[in-house]
């Protein structure tokens, strides 16, 4: 899907080769970092994900909603040169995360100006981006972590063919602030992204141990592919600085090329937290973002609507930053023909059974018909999938006085203990309808480990 989740974040809010030798010691120094992070992955390792929001609007800090997450971290996405273009708008904002306790992180990209790839698209020498991060760091020496440029790779940014570039950048952030945290290459899950870190790192003077990613097609699309080539292609840590639940998408001409969905955008958001938990080396993840600011936003991932009022992808949030587990969530929505929705959990009277908890959405909330369920696992993310089928033929009948009805599946003894072990645990649901029409649904809902 290249290029299917881009967009420019101002919407909305104005949203050298080496001598052979260095090469053959930068390359051996590469080896032992990459030795590294396989030995700190494993489990006695992992240390727990730091949480945050990137939001740009000041306002949406002081909302009680939004504190009561409990994010401990705060990202801006602001122009290279912001200590000098817009020094209010960066004062109110690092003055509303203060406030609210919070910990922030700015992300530099193109000048307000910028309209790449068309023009202008200006990109700066390395003198001009030196010069304003020392005046950023003068100006705001509270900030004392960056991002070297957001979302690199996208398009409507100046440094998209030229990670070399990026990279001569991220020496000049790390020369200005020795002591700050920085993010070295920063990109979208989206076309040649893995080539463009490669070639970061190829530039860099020296090897960088924390990178960023902004992983929406895998929360989107059900996939781990994007954030696991990253980790096989970066040595050290992993951030991910955007994730989230896009509810609408529309391209550059307005036209929209994602369709809006609530359900489908909280299906994602517990994507993101079920994606992390089984990879230590990822160390903070940031959700994106606070509030649409109306119906026709070009890119809309808001945890509330225009309205202000929450949004399924805010409980599914809240749910997850509160620690509490996933069970009963879907990870796609059922088909738009569908007339029931379907949950799921395990009993806490009999331990080997699952309630498949069935509702119709009728009108009439009158709904007849049969499931199948296959519980499926994976020991690791990478491991072979196995699959079960624990129901074949189940019915439901549901009635206007008892418009949703609880099946119990046993689970065989040894199916339950490989869930229980397992990294990756899933019902695939296919409901089949009789009435209030002939319709057939499907869900993936996610199993605790009973």
């Amino acid at each position: 899907m290249p290029g299917a989740l881009g967009r420019r974040h101002s919407q909305g809010t104005s949203a050298g080769f080496l001598g052979q030798r260095s090469l053959i010691i930068k390359r051996l120094a590469t080896l032992a970092l990459l030795l590294a992070a396989v030995l700190g992955s494993t489990p006695s390792a992992a240390r727990a994900t730091e949480f945050g929001l990137s939001e740009q609007q000041a306002t949406s800090w002081s909302d009680g909603r939004l504190q009561a997450l409990g994010v401990r971290h705060a990202r801006l996405i602001a122009p290279w040169d912001a200590a000098t273009s817009e020094p209010a708008r960066v004062q109110a904002w690092l003055d509303a995360v203060a406030a609210a306790g919070l910990t922030p992180h700015v992300a530099f990209e193109h000048l307000r100006s910028d309209n790449c790839p068309g023009t202008p698209c200006a990109l700066p020498s390395r003198a001009q981006y030196r010069a304003a991060v020392q005046a950023f760091r003068a100006r705001f020496p509270q900030v004392t972590t960056f991002t070297t440029w957001n979302e690199a790779n996208h398009s409507t940014q100046p440094v998209a063919q030229r990670p070399e570039t990026a990279a001569g950048y991220w020496a000049e952030l790390t020369a200005a602030c020795p002591s700050c945290t920085v993010v070295a290459g920063d990109v979208l899950d989206s076309g040649g992204y893995v080539r463009w870190l490669q070639r970061f790192q190829a530039a860099a003077p020296t090897t960088p141990l924390l990178w960023g990613l902004h992983n929406y097609g895998d929360v989107t699309y059900g996939t781990t592919s994007g954030t696991d080539a990253v980790l096989a292609a970066v040595p050290g840590e992993l951030w991910i600085e955007e994730t989230g639940g896009i509810v609408t998408l529309r391209n550059s001409s307005g036209r929209i090329t994602l369709s809006s969905n609530e359900s489908r955008a909280a299906a994602s958001v517990h994507r993101a937290f079920d994606l992390i938990e089984s990879r230590p080396r990822i160390g903070r993840m940031y959700l994106y973002h606070w509030k649409a600011h109306t119906l026709a936003d070009r890119f809309d991932a808001g945890l509330l609507r225009p309205d202000g009022s929450i949004r399924p992808s805010y409980t599914a949030a809240q749910q997850r930053l509160a620690g509490q587990p996933s069970t009963g969530a879907p990870l796609a929505p059922s088909s738009a023909s569908s007339s029931v929705s379907v949950t799921v959990r395990w009993s806490t009277v009999r331990r080997n059974q699952l309630l498949v908890r069935v509702r119709c959405r009728a009108a009439s909330r009158v709904c007849r018909g049969r499931f199948a369920a296959t519980v499926r696992t994976q020991r690791t993310s990478k491991a072979k999938r196995q699959s079960t089928q624990v129901a074949k033929r189940r019915t439901f009948r549901t009635t206007a006085a008892r418009p949703a009805v609880t099946i119990r599946v046993t689970v065989p003894k040894a199916v339950r203990s490989r869930v229980r072990s397992a990294a990756v645990r899933r019902l695939a649901i296919t409901t089949t309808e009789s009435i209030p029409a002939t319709a057939t649904g499907s869900a993936m809902l996610r199993l605790g480990r009973s």
